[in-house]
């Protein structure tokens, strides 16, 4: 029994949509599975599925996307210092609870990770920022987990003093 696509009307649909639950083809389909989203705390019901229709994406999870994106472009833009600039940071008040992050492959996503929260929450400085590793050794396989911490802040580009 053949299936018929609901955007295009042709055979062969091998997909339905994670939405309206529609028959959609390998070429109508919009294909995104939660990892495309890996970065936010709490994927939406919406973006969970693998397999979305023209409409339901169009409607449903490209705006979603689109915003996701620009938090993504925020983060990379994000002010940022370690723990061992305390002389320039000193003055700034810490009154936010830390963010962490835990069993990351890579230390620049372990602090991308962090710059998101940040971004999410309305801030534009991460203050503290410390990178810890620990290996993993199973067999023969060697692995290193990142795991990091930061204090999120609201600063003006005057505040920081340079040494």
């Amino acid at each position: 029994m053949t299936t018929i696509c609901s955007t295009c009307r042709k055979p062969k649909a091998n997909f339905k949509c994670g939405v309206c639950e529609l028959d959609v083809c390998k070429n109508c389909g919009h294909f995104m599975g939660p990892e495309s989203f890996s970065f936010l705390r709490k994927i939406p019901k919406g973006l969970s599925h693998n397999v979305y229709c023209g409409p339901c994406f169009d409607l449903g999870v490209s705006a979603d996307l689109q915003k996701y994106e620009e938090t993504m472009e925020k983060a990379r833009e994000i002010i940022i210092f370690s723990k061992d600039e305390t002389k320039k940071t000193g003055h700034l008040k810490r009154k936010e609870l830390p963010y962490k992050v835990e069993d990351c492959e890579d230390k620049d996503e372990a602090i991308l990770r962090l710059s998101f929260f940040a971004v999410e929450d309305g801030f534009n400085c991460l203050l503290d920022v410390h990178v810890t590793h620990r290996k993993i050794i199973v067999g023969s396989h060697k692995k290193t987990i990142f795991t990091a911490t930061a204090i999120p802040i609201q600063i003006d580009h005057s505040e920081v003093r340079e040494y």
